[in-house]
């Protein structure tokens, strides 16, 4: 047997004195019945045993290890040649013939001979109880830590000062905003506070980390969640710890969310703010009465100042008051912790009563305990007084209702009179009484009474405003006709509380109304009678309203134009005009709706053809009471006589270049039959034929005068424009007319005019003209006043005779083509009447304008004016 344990004897001592030896517990046990064959001395102290178990099996031996494992476990071994391994692993054994538990590290090691079988088992183990202990103690004071922790609802942190690098549990790690297992370094927490804390906590930190301080680390501080941008407020505490070198090692401290705080400061900061700004008095006191607070407006209610000192309760109400406070106050609060009702207050200062009405009550801490008094006061004064003017406004509306000539009523929310003046029982004899509720009905005639209790019925149920007429019968017999208004009423709620209403005596307005209805009638049929009569007329015919726009055509402009009357009247009637014409057609009807005078241009219209056609416009004002109330207007096709009036210019252009031809020749030819004559000695002759030469002239300048008309028609004539000194140009022309006659003397009267820029010799060619009409016309004097001027941007030239002047009728009618002077004068003064024609269309094409002021039997002055420049101005070029 010892063979097959041990190979020699050597062997067995060696390995005998090994176990023996051994400082920690070994056991050796043999077979498959786990006989103990060694057990040193640290092993058998463990077991609290003596060396009597050698040789026993190890149940027989440790028979207080049943129900623990380790009997199954050193079979499993045996069994399997397989070690098991154990760490602190608990241990129930006998010692001192108590239960008492160990922890162990052991090793339970087969032993296997040469053939690979299981002789025996090797235990080795370690005792490792106080450890274990040690460790449970540590663990439970760290989760009583951690309870402390979480019931304080804190975070705890520790920061390695060398690396910055920052450990904390779960707790904290949420509150700073970080995620489970984050790697956390200062600077990343300093990332999450608010930019606005950040300065303040950075400084702080290193004053803490700082040698030469105490270390303590105190602050309140925003946290900026990175994925809701959520705000929570946090206080940290914490310590920095140094070693012997003044070298921070540790910085540790704990993290607490006092967001919930800082919001109930905020809102006690409000409530406060909201109490102090009151209108209300509120005070606070004692059980005893004494008061600890009162607000700023029950201090200013009460007359005491803010240093003054508060005083007890019953100093708060007038004398007379203090039996109250003690009957019924007190006992109130007793039985019931709250009273309110009205009380006289006393001021302070002046001792004036103040009513109020309040409320006081008692004030609990949470375990259900009076511990003091709040109050609630209204000052009354206010309220009484307007309660005492409402009755005297009240009064005074009754007294004004009253006189008033309008019944006036107000209705409940169920159509209900509730009251009516006293012009109501004027006029219907009703007294008050009955009118109330539904009886003011029996005062309107019968015929309309259904009508008009329908009408205040349908509009009562959809609370809208109510109008109905009807007649009713006065107390002297006489209907009158009623118009009845209502205006319903709401609460400040909304809620609809009834009526407010009027009913108007409109018997004169009636009969008013009846009247012009006739009127209107009569007028209707007459507007209708006018548009017959003009839809007859063969011109197209319109009327206007006094803004310019047209509301009215007759049946020809519609045809006309092949449009319906919409698509005329207002302002698109422009939109027929030509295009070139609109201009001057706008112009000319906004200066005649400006100034109220006549209204007269020529334009083409588009017919409904598309075609344009000249029209001819004229339109007045019809004025009534000093007012315009309408233009009427017409418009004339002139389109014929525009035709005619081309084909006579052209005629008149073709016959003056035909006649120019020969004329020039014949003149050529008096001229060198003159000249033979006279050297010839044929003077009679030779004047005979100088007096052809003149008429020749005429005949020169009538042609002239006819191919500048046919010009000026057909917007042909052309203008040559220098810039020249206008009195120079004016001298010359009255030098050279001056060697023309002999009997008149022309008188220059010039003033600095500076210079023009228009075309030199049709300006002489209107001069010549003027100057020689009023030789013409003046052959019984003998002078010709000829004026200049300049009047701010214009200059202005007169020519001024005293001949036989013009009738004022006729005064306008000088400008116009072929007027002559009429009567007995017509051949004592010849030529074709278009001197002034042409003069008139060169200045006004020339930018200005001409007039003549002319007394008949005394003379006439021609002037005309046009833009002048000084001398100083940039020429065109």
């Amino acid at each position: 047997m010892k063979s097959n344990i041990y190979p020699d004897a050597q062997s067995e001592n060696v390995f005998k004195t090994i176990i023996e030896q051994s400082p920690s517990p070994v056991g050796l046990y043999v077979g498959r019945d786990i006989v103990i064959t060694l057990a040193n001395d640290a092993i058998l102290k463990v077991w609290d045993k003596d060396a009597s178990v050698i040789g026993k099996t190890f149940r027989q031996a440790l028979p207080e290890l049943e129900g623990q494992p380790f009997f199954e476990l050193l079979d499993t071994v045996f069994t399997t040649g397989i070690a098991y391994e154990a760490y602190a692993e608990q241990v129930d054994l006998l010692i001192g013939g108590q239960m008492q538990t160990f922890y162990f590290n052991f090793i339970y090691k087969p032993l296997k001979n040469e053939k690979g079988e299981v002789w025996g088992i090797l235990n080795t183990a370690d005792d490792v109880t106080e450890l274990v202990l040690t460790r449970k103690k540590l663990a439970e004071a760290e989760e009583r830590s951690r309870f402390a922790l979480d019931s304080a609802e804190l975070g705890a942190w520790d920061m390695n000062p060398a690396n910055e690098r920052v450990t904390w549990d779960d707790r904290c790690n949420q509150l700073h905003g970080f995620l489970p297992g984050e790697v956390t370094v200062y600077s990343d927490i300093l990332k999450h506070i608010h930019p606005d804390d950040q300065g303040n906590i950075e400084q702080n930190v290193k004053a803490a980390l700082n040698p030469g301080g105490d270390g303590y680390y105190d602050e309140t501080f925003r946290i900026v969640c990175p994925s809701s941008t959520k705000v929570r407020w946090l206080r940290s505490k914490g310590k920095a710890y140094f070693n012997e070198q003044g070298r921070c090692i540790r910085f540790a401290g704990t993290t607490q969310d006092i967001t919930a705080e800082i919001r109930d400061k905020e809102e006690q900061r409000k409530l406060i703010t909201l109490v102090d700004n009151t209108s209300d008095f509120i005070s606070l006191s004692d059980l005893d009465g004494n008061v600890t607070y009162v607000n700023a407006a029950g201090r200013k209610m009460m007359g005491i100042d803010y240093e003054a000192e508060l005083p007890h309760n019953s100093e708060f109400i007038m004398p007379g008051e203090k039996d109250k406070l003690k009957n019924e106050i007190n006992k109130a609060l007793q039985t019931l912790g709250k009273w309110s009702g009205e009380i006289l207050y006393r001021n302070f200062k002046t001792g004036e009563p103040i009513p109020v009405i309040g409320t006081t009550m008692l004030i609990y801490d949470p375990a259900g305990k009076p511990q003091g008094r709040a109050t609630i006061a209204r000052d009354l004064r206010a309220e009484i007084a307007s309660k005492r003017a409402l009755i005297d406004s009240e009064h005074l509306l009754q007294n004004i209702t009253s006189a008033s000539p309008t019944a006036l009523w107000m209705a409940d929310n169920n159509g209900m009179i509730t009251y009516a003046n006293k012009t109501w029982t004027d006029w219907t004899g009703q007294p008050s009484e009955d009118l109330l509720g539904t009886g003011w009905l029996h005062c309107i005639l019968p015929e309309d009474r259904a009508r008009a209790a329908e009408k205040f019925l349908i509009d009562l149920k959809a609370q809208k405003p109510y109008e109905v007429d009807f007649r009713i019968r006065r107390k002297n017999g006489e209907i009158r006709w009623c118009i009845a208004t209502g205006h319903p009423q709401y609460n400040h709620e909304g809620k609809f509380m009834g009526y407010i209403g009027a009913c108007t005596d409109v018997t004169e307005k009636t009969i008013t109304d009846i009247e012009l209805q006739l009127k209107n009638g009569e007028l209707n049929d007459q507007i209708r009678q006018f548009e017959f009569v003009t839809d007859f007329m063969p011109v197209q015919l319109w009327t206007a309203k006094t803004s310019g726009e047209l509301d009215y055509v007759n049946k020809q402009t519609i045809n006309f134009f092949g449009l319906p009357m919409e698509a005329v009247i207002g302002e698109k009637w422009i939109d027929n005009v030509h295009p070139d014409d609109q201009p001057g057609c706008k112009a000319a009807w906004t200066e005649a709706l400006q100034s109220h005078s006549l209204y007269q241009y020529e334009f083409r219209l588009r017919d409904k053809n598309g075609e344009y056609k000249w029209h001819l416009s004229r339109a007045l004002p019809f004025i009534n009471d000093g007012e315009i109330v309408r233009w009427f207007g017409t418009n004339t096709d002139i389109d014929e006589q525009k035709q005619m009036q081309r084909q006579k210019d052209d005629f008149l252009g073709i016959a003056s270049h035909e006649l120019k031809t020969p004329v020039t020749s014949i003149k050529a030819y008096a001229q060198v039959l003159g000249a033979m004559l006279s050297n010839e000695g044929e003077e009679k002759k030779a004047q005979m034929v100088m007096k052809m030469d003149a008429q020749l002239n005429r005949l020169t300048n009538l042609i002239g005068d006819l191919l500048d008309v046919t010009k000026i028609n057909s917007g042909r004539i052309l203008f040559n424009k220098v810039w020249f000194d206008f009195n120079q140009a004016v001298e010359e022309c009255v030098q050279d007319l001056q060697h023309t006659t002999n009997k008149h003397i022309l008188v220059m009267d010039f003033k600095e005019t500076g210079k023009v820029y228009s075309d030199k010799e049709r300006i002489g060619q209107v001069m010549t003209n003027l100057i020689s009409n009023a030789v013409k016309y003046s052959p019984h004097s003998n002078r010709i006043i000829i004026s200049t001027e300049r009047e701010g941007n214009m200059v202005t030239v007169c020519v001024e005779d005293f001949g036989i002047g013009i009738p004022e009728d006729k005064k306008d009618k000088v400008f116009e083509q072929f007027y002559r002077v009429s009567g007995s004068k017509q051949h004592t003064f010849p030529g074709l009447g278009l001197g002034l024609y042409i003069s008139n269309e060169i200045i006004r094409r020339e930018g200005g304008r001409m007039w003549v002021n002319s007394t008949e039997g005394k003379g006439s002055t021609f002037c005309f004016s046009l833009p002048v420049t000084d001398g100083k101005a940039t020429k065109p070029k």
